[in-house]
Order: structure tokens, then C-alpha cells, then sequence
């Protein structure tokens, strides 16, 4: 019997959930199913794979197919199979990083990741919202199991119309490489999150009006990292009407080494969502010892509660000023949330996550 992998909705370039395959799937058994460089579907060996994203597709259809997550529809999947002399009664299993089952193999036993359900709350399109709506229950329906990252999701797909006894939390891991941060090296603060409606930066924004306004003596700088979308306009005129505009930096992207870097000379991470399906960045700033101060919703309460600073999503600046200033002025307070963070980011390895996603594949293969 073989067990399946299912990348096909992976697309080139960086991305959360280019990252999450990244992290899990080298720990995980089983033929990987994506594109080649030519654009054709491959079943590649665990020992040869490369975790480096896919290339785009070369030509048309499949660079459209890849574009729009159909990738699965313009292959012959039974052929793929028959190349590598298998047939599907043979699959065990098949498990995919994405929202994504197999829908040519319903009587596969599946199991398919829901990061978020984010598309049906803040849509950033109509076509997200549609996909979600329309589309995904197709998905659901041909899946045996849904992996959720959080008890925040699965409540989600509780209300979406998935059984709970089809639905499974495995929360996302982080490998800790370096020793913690001992001291904060500067005041500034950092945020990762594109312009998007769930990041909430407008919100961000005017409760930073409201911290420079009650700390006159903050000259730290805000660096936000993140590709511009639909807000970014919007953005760009509040930000205008700061009282102090130029401690704001608009950075597109930066590379892996320069991102840790921006962690461990922060004073803290920032994030201000009003809605997630795990908030990876807060992990991320936790595994290097950096203090992080976050809104407070469903998911961030559910892994942080103890080891983050909460501020309302809709804060006039008075609880994110109180929280800055004490991390200023407290060193005591900074190493206490500092230390109580990695704590946790080293509880939440990728060891455990990728172990417990080996048990549901076990556990949906069993008849």
C-alpha cells in the first residue's frame, strides 16, 4: 500500500502556507504529488524531494489551473499513478497541507488541512468569499478527516457544517535554533502582516496616533513587513496623519536572515488582527526570546494567554502606550514575557506537530 501526498495547490514563491509544507512535510512518509518545472504533474520519492517551492508553470492552461488552486483538474491522476505502476486501490492514504482533497479519489480515505476560514469573515474578493462558499464544501465532503490548527478553526468548521468527529486539532510547531534574546536592543517594534482586511493595520495605525501623542519621548521606529493589497491606500493616508509619521517603515518583504534580524533588535513584536486562524509571526517572535503584544481574539487567547501582552483590536492607543511603556521602562517585565514566550515556542516544536499528523494518517488509513 502507498500513501500520497497532495501539493498541488502549492504555488511558487513565499507564502504561510508555503511555509507550513516546508515544515511538515520532510517529517512525513509518502510520494509527493506536484508540478515540475515543466508543469507537470510528478510523484516524487520522500528521499529526493526538495521542500524549495515550485517553479510557475511555464504554459497555459496549467499556469492558469495553478494560479486559481484547480491544478488537480488539468492532470490524469490515474495515469500518474500508472507511471509508477499503481493503481489507486493501492493508496492507503492521501494527505494534503492544503484545503484540498483529491475529488477524482472519494473513496481514498483523506486528510485535509483548514488553516482558516478567513475567506468567509474578511474576504479580501468576492472570488475568495465565493470559493469558500461554493467550492470548499466539495472538498469537505470528500474528506475523511480535517486537520484544524487551532480549537479557534475547528469551532469554525463546527459552524461550517463539518461533524466533530470528522474534525482534528493539531496546533503548528516551531523549531527553536538560537538562544533566546537577553536584552532589548533597541525600542523599536516590529509587525508582519500584509494589508490585508483581517491584519487590521488600519486600526494599528490609529492607536499608534494615540501612542506617540501619550509618549512623546518614544523615538523607536515601527517597521511593518508585509506586501501591499487592498488597504494599502488607506494605509497610506492614515499613516500621513500621524503626529509622528516618520517613526513608520513600509517594508514590502525581506529575506529569512534579515527577518530574524529585525526580530532580535526589537523591542517587541506587534500583532493586531482581528482574525486568524494561528498567527504563525507571534511564534515566530517567540522562539527568539522577543516579547510579543497582541490583539485580543479567540485564537490568540487559546496558545497565549500568560506569555503575550492584549490590547484591544480597536485600541485608541491608551493599552498599547501602557504595554510599551512598561516593556520600556520594566526590565524585569520585558525578561518575564520574553522568557515566558520561548518557553512556549519550545513546548510547540514541529516534532510534535509533524508526530501527530503521522497518527492521523495511521488513524484515517485504518478501515
Amino acid at each position: 500500500m502507498a500513501q500520497l501526498i497532495n501539493l498541488l495547490s502549492w504555488l511558487p514563491g513565499h507564502s504561510g502556507f508555503g511555509s507550513y509544507v516546508q515544515r511538515v512535510v520532510p517529517g512525513l512518509p509518502g510520494l509527493r504529488l506536484q508540478l515540475d518545472a515543466a508543469g507537470h504533474g510528478v510523484l516524487v520519492d520522500p528521499e529526493i524531494w526538495s521542500p524549495a517551492p515550485p517553479p510557475q508553470a511555464p504554459r497555459q492552461p496549467m499556469a492558469l489551473l495553478q494560479r486559481y488552486g484547480l491544478v488537480q483538474h488539468g492532470l490524469s491522476l490515474p495515469s500518474l499513478l500508472a507511471q509508477r505502476d499503481l493503481a489507486v486501490e493501492q493508496l492507503e492514504v492521501i494527505y494534503s497541507p492544503f484545503f484540498e482533497a483529491l475529488l477524482g479519489w472519494p473513496q481514498v480515505p483523506q486528510l485535509i488541512t483548514c488553516h482558516d476560514l478567513t475567506p468567509l469573515v474578511l474576504p479580501n474578493s468576492r472570488k475568495a468569499w465565493l470559493r469558500y462558499r461554493l467550492w470548499q464544501p466539495r472538498h469537505l465532503r470528500c474528506a475523511t478527516r480535517v486537520l484544524a490548527i487551532s480549537r479557534y478553526v475547528a469551532d469554525q468548521l463546527l459552524d461550517f457544517g463539518v461533524a466533530a468527529d470528522r474534525i482534528a486539532v493539531v496546533p503548528n510547531g516551531i523549531e527553536v535554533v538560537r538562544e533566546r534574546i537577553s536584552a532589548p536592543a533597541s525600542e523599536d517594534l516590529l509587525v508582519l502582516a500584509r494589508h490585508d482586511a483581517n491584519k487590521n493595520l488600519p486600526a494599528l495605525l490609529q492607536a499608534l496616533a494615540g501612542v506617540q501623542r501619550r509618549l512623546p519621548d518614544w523615538r523607536g521606529f515601527v517597521r511593518i513587513v508585509g506586501r501591499g493589497g487592498r488597504q494599502s491606500l488607506l494605509l497610506r493616508r492614515l499613516w500621513g496623519q500621524l503626529p509622528r509619521p516618520e517613526q513608520v517603515h513600509w517594508i514590502p518583504s525581506c529575506a529569512p536572515q534579515e527577518l530574524v534580524q529585525h526580530l532580535r533588535q526589537s523591542l517587541a513584536l506587534i500583532s493586531s488582527s482581528v482574525e486568524e486562524g494561528f498567527d504563525y509571526p507571534v511564534l515566530e517572535a517567540k522562539a527568539e526570546g522577543l516579547p510579543t503584544l497582541i490583539s485580543e481574539i479567540p485564537v490568540h487567547r487559546e496558545f497565549h494567554e500568560g506569555s503575550s501582552l492584549f490590547f484591544p483590536p480597536h485600541d485608541d492607543g491608551s493599552v498599547l502606550a501602557t504595554h510599551l511603556q512598561q516593556l520600556r521602562r520594566d526590565q524585569r517585565a520585558w525578561q518575564h514575557l520574553a522568557e515566558a514566550g520561548y518557553h512556549l515556542a519550545q513546548q510547540m516544536s514541529v516534532a510534535a506537530q509533524v508526530a501527530q499528523i503521522r497518527e492521523l494518517m495511521v488513524d484515517v488509513a485504518s478501515p
